[in-house]
């Protein structure tokens, strides 16, 4: 029994000191900000959800996927992963802010041109980066984006709530009345401090309803992976960048219409976001192809992984050499 602790705490070690390897640090006026890079070949950049989750599962599956092709660059954006720990307020959390990042990360690592992966808000944040740095992007690949426009960026709200029951409001309201007694800020760092706290478990109650409307198959909700996605997930992101977008009538259509660049774009056909988001990326981008995965939701790599990575490897295969 000795010996097999004494390899765990190897095996371990080891792993921690690769991924410590790996780990990489870049600057944003006084914030310090963080990346991981695998693999060797063309540059492909992988953008988390959110804003405000950590680049953990599932993005480690499409880097273990990918890194024999590709250099795999695994952003911490801010306000989450390695990178959590700044200041969450409207001048450091904007649209443009994530944009800049991405640009410096490229500089920094000295990249021509880049693929850009982006799942749910990594979608929006890849399109915008296409939008304003064009001749950096070689490829587009959005995964159950977020729209590109606030004109139906209610619908997300919309289709979350015509998929609850009214039990299910009821409790959502109820565990509201629990939790909002703290701040959002309050609320992350109690939650990694105190779990058992009141609050806290109201939260995750809450959470865990909210996620429930994302599925096609709930019996497909990993108890382990939301517990992880739960107390690793910076919340206090979305409603920033949710009033920026609709303050400021945020709306790229017009900028992706202009651009030469590849795209795949890959929903679920159930995905809580509603098809009119995915048609007017479709629109907006006139060189993209669309794959829907039927009996989805909006977690594709938990509902139909094996599907999604058949289509995202095809397209890959079929795109890397474009010439734009």
């Amino acid at each position: 029994m000795k010996y097999f602790s004494f390899f765990l705490l190897l095996f371990l070690f080891t792993c921690y000191y690769s991924s410590a390897q790996n780990l990489k640090s870049y600057n944003n006026g006084s914030l310090k900000l963080y990346y991981e890079e695998y693999g060797e070949g063309p540059a492909l950049y992988i953008l988390s959800g959110g804003p405000g989750e950590a680049p953990d599962h599932p993005y480690r599956q499409i880097v273990d996927s990918l890194k024999s092709s590709y250099t795999c660059v695994l952003l911490h954006q801010r306000g989450a992963g390695k990178s959590r720990n700044i200041p969450i307020n409207a001048s450091t959390i904007t649209i443009k802010n994530y944009t800049e990042d991405i640009e410096l990360v490229r500089r920094q690592r000295g990249d021509k041109k880049i693929t850009l992966l982006g799942v749910s808000w990594g979608g929006l944040l890849a399109m915008n980066f296409a939008a304003t740095h064009p001749a950096s992007v070689s490829n587009l690949i959005l995964v159950c984006s977020a729209p590109p426009s606030y004109s139906v960026w209610n619908v997300l709200y919309d289709n979350q709530y015509a998929r609850r029951s009214k039990a299910e409001l009821d409790s959502m309201d109820m565990l509201q009345k629990v939790f909002s007694t703290k701040t959002e800020k309050e609320l992350d760092s109690l939650k990694r401090t105190d779990p058992t706290a009141k609050e806290v478990v109201a939260y995750k109650d809450f959470i865990a309803l909210h996620i429930r409307a994302m599925y096609y198959d709930r019996t497909k909700i990993s108890q382990k992976n939301f517990d992880e996605l739960f107390y690793s997930f910076n919340f206090q992101p979305i409603p920033i960048i949710d009033k920026e977008v609709i303050e400021t009538k945020w709306d790229i259509t017009n900028e992706l219409k202009k651009l030469k660049i590849p795209a795949l774009i890959v929903y679920g056909r159930q995905d809580d976001q509603g098809e009119s988001t995915f048609y007017l990326q479709k629109e907006s981008l006139r060189l993209s192809e669309t794959h829907v995965i039927e009996k989805c939701g909006h977690e594709i790599l938990e509902e139909q992984p094996n599907e999604f990575f058949k289509i995202l490897m095809d397209y890959l295969k079929r795109t890397r050499n474009y010439k734009l």
